[in-house]
Order: structure tokens, then C-alpha cells, then sequence
């Protein structure tokens, strides 16, 4: 008895230093989408709005063209292993971020309607994920097209941003953080963007 505890001791000590193990204790294996943001639209550069006073804009629901929709994250920290660490979800990223973005639009003033809207925009989501090594970098694309409510394409283009956050390691509201913060900021770019604002001033 005692020879064999010895050995599972020997064993597990050579061996134990070898096994990658996620920070947090568990894998990040089909979460549930958390918005949970840090900045505040207050922080992000002005922006002249006056051209969307009077407009309604109408959300279509966002596709999802990336090659693994769960996939919104991984950790790529050298732990002794090539190992890398998926950080995945359970739920409808394009359907999930449809509705932050429409919500993200009310929150810069930004009339956003259900029916009998003046525009509609609809979009492709090309980046919607995280990399985690000594910080988490998050990257939001969106390829967004505005819409006559016939369905006539009026204007489209890219909008992007990235957001940076700091924190222990392998852990889900870090995420959540990086995601929603560029999720933000993707949506400010747009409303910035000199071609998308003279679109929307042209067929308003």
C-alpha cells in the first residue's frame, strides 16, 4: 500500500506541472452572451449627430458569416503547452449583437423603430472575437448596408474598432468586457463616417 502511494506521489508531481489548466479552473465552453461594457458613450470623441434628427431607423437582423459562430474568444498564453483555450458560446452572436447595436444607437439619441422607419440597416458580422495573451484584445467588424424601406442598398461599407482590457487570466467578464467596449466603438466609427452621414442626409 505504502509502495503504491509512493509512486502515485512521484507520478503526480513529474507530471501534474505538465497539465494546462485554465486559470479560472473550468473551460469557457458554451457561455451565455454578458453585455457588459466599461466605457460609456459620454468617454468617446463627439460627433456632430444633427444629420439623423428626424430619422427612424429600423434594425434588420445581423448575419453571421464567420466560419465558426461559436467561437468568440481563446487564450494563447505560454503555459508550458501549445495548448489553446477556446472560449465559445451557446448563443445567437448575430441575433445578440442586432439588438446591441440598435440599443447602442438609442443610446446616442438615435431613433430606433420596429416598423415605419425612414432607413433600415442591416448588417454582415465579419470579427467578433477576443485574443487573450498578456492582455485581451477584442475585435468588432461589421460590413453594414443602409436600406430604402423598398429595400434599395443606399450606402455600404465597413465599420470596426478593437477595445484592450487587462485582468486575471482566462476569465469570462474580461470578455464580455473587451466585446461590448468595441462593440461601442464600432458603432460610434459608423456614425462618424463621412460617406455613411451623407448617405443617410440624401435619402432621409
Amino acid at each position: 500500500m505504502k509502495l503504491y502511494l509512493t509512486l502515485s506521489l512521484i507520478t503526480l508531481v513529474l507530471f501534474c506541472p505538465l497539465c494546462p489548466a485554465p486559470a479560472s479552473g473550468a473551460e469557457l465552453h458554451n457561455i451565455p452572451l454578458e453585455w457588459k461594457p466599461t466605457e460609456t458613450i459620454s468617454a468617446l470623441d463627439a460627433i456632430d449627430l444633427t444629420v439623423f434628427h428626424n430619422v427612424k431607423f429600423i434594425v434588420k437582423p445581423f448575419n453571421d458569416f464567420r466560419k465558426r459562430p461559436e467561437e468568440i474568444g481563446k487564450n494563447v498564453e505560454k503555459r508550458g503547452t501549445n495548448r489553446i483555450l477556446l472560449v465559445t458560446t451557446r448563443d445567437n452572436v448575430a441575433a445578440w449583437l442586432t439588438d446591441r447595436f440598435a440599443k447602442i444607437l438609442e443610446e446616442f439619441d438615435i431613433d430606433v423603430v420596429k416598423t415605419g422607419g425612414t432607413l433600415v440597416l442591416d448588417a454582415d458580422i465579419v470579427k467578433f472575437f477576443v485574443t487573450e495573451e498578456s492582455v485581451y484584445k477584442a475585435d468588432v467588424a461589421l460590413k453594414v448596408r443602409l436600406k430604402s424601406p423598398s429595400g434599395a442598398v443606399l450606402w455600404e461599407g465597413m465599420t470596426s474598432s478593437n477595445a484592450t482590457r487587462f485582468g486575471s487570466s482566462y476569465k469570462a467578464e474580461n470578455y464580455f468586457e473587451a466585446l461590448s467596449n468595441a462593440a461601442i466603438s464600432a458603432v460610434h466609427a459608423l456614425l462618424r463616417n463621412e460617406a455613411f452621414k451623407q448617405a443617410v442626409q440624401k435619402n432621409k
